[in-house]
């Protein structure tokens, strides 16, 4: 018996979870299908800046924050060995400079080398008012070559992806599964007011003379330079409730103030792009199963979505998860397959 599935959506969370169940399917049971609007460099997941550490998820209780970040630290370092440079993941030392003194984050003992930063390496951030900061070691993702492995990694495996509008997750009730990973879309589709847009705009830049990862707090600013293998990220803007997915010129300008007034070498850089998506903030990440009851026939949802800017750190352990949600209502059901 063959238990049909559908992924709903293409971004981080959708892909990694469509492949964790791919991944757990030698037998065959599961036929997947991935339906999403938008695909790629239309997603929010391309804009992010896409460095890892646990620090960007509302109200995440340690005892799921920790083997989430873990489990997703141990696959992109396994990728890291494997394909590095088709898989788009670089192993990075990231500077992270603030005014305000402040006490060493919980989740410093669940990453390789966390120190307090040099005088040597403030430094390097040309602002006389950074006091303090942290040096971590940890990856950085380039999310346009990462999302194409895993898109082609989940062909492979045989799922299928379709480009559809969707207005209701109960338009998939053909579906023995239904698993959610819509993130901003959810307002809508579950529908979850909850569900909150955080705008998002980024540059990216040619300066290949730039190699360290750095962020900025400063004030009420968060300023970011990330360099990639074939451009720089700078960041960026962190604008609540702002659903405006079209490119702000002023946005692009104060982006690129901040960032020189840090990094002032930045003013030679030609910008390549400009970039803008919508995280999806919610007061805190929906991974459980729901059960609905359309027109007298049952529906079976995973939801994995609301992990605001934190999707890329914690892509791989919320799809484990939602993969064994999804053997759950298997079982069940009595869906599992007996071939």
């Amino acid at each position: 018996m063959t238990i049909s599935v559908c992924v709903v959506g293409a971004g981080i969370i959708g892909l990694s979870t469509a492949l964790q169940i791919l991944q757990n399917n030698s037998d065959l049971r599961y036929d997947v299908t991935i339906i999403a609007e938008n695909w790629g460099r239309h997603t929010t997941s391309d804009a992010a800046g896409a460095i890892l550490r646990p620090s960007s998820v509302r109200n995440l209780p340690i005892h799921l924050q920790k083997p989430w970040f873990n489990k997703t630290i141990d696959w992109i370092g396994q990728l890291s060995q494997e394909n590095p440079g088709l898989a788009g993941i670089h192993r990075i030392q990231l500077l992270h400079f603030f005014e305000q003194n402040r006490p060493e984050p919980h989740w410093k003992e669940w990453i390789l080398g966390f120190r307090k930063v040099t005088d040597l390496e403030k430094s390097l951030a040309c602002r006389k008012s950074t006091i303090n900061g942290w040096c971590l070691s940890t990856f950085c993702i380039d999310t346009t070559k990462y999302m194409a492995w895993l898109t082609t990694r989940i062909q492979d495996l045989g799922g299928r992806f379709q480009q559809r509008k969707l207005t209701s997750l109960n338009q998939l009730s053909a579906y023995d599964i239904i698993v959610n990973c819509s993130g901003i879309g959810a307002y809508s589709l579950v529908p979850d007011p909850s569900v909150t847009p955080v705008r998002g705009q980024i540059l990216r830049v040619k300066a290949p003379w730039l190699f360290h990862s750095c962020v900025f707090e400063y004030g009420e600013k968060l300023s970011y330079v990330f360099p990639r293998s074939s451009s720089v990220v700078l960041g960026g803007t962190y604008q609540v409730g702002n659903w405006n997915m079209n490119i702000n010129k002023n946005d692009s300008k104060q982006i690129l103030e901040d960032c020189c007034k840090l990094i002032p070498s930045l003013k030679n850089a030609e910008i390549i792009e400009e970039v803008v998506g919508l995280r999806p903030l919610r007061p805190s990440i929906r991974l459980e199963i729901e059960k609905r009851n359309i027109d007298q026939k049952d529906i079976k949802i995973v939801h994995n979505y609301g992990h605001g800017g934190g999707g890329y750190s914690f892509h791989w352990g919320c799809a484990i998860e939602a993969y064994k949600l999804v053997e759950q209502l298997s079982s069940e059901s009595g869906l599992i397959s007996t071939l």
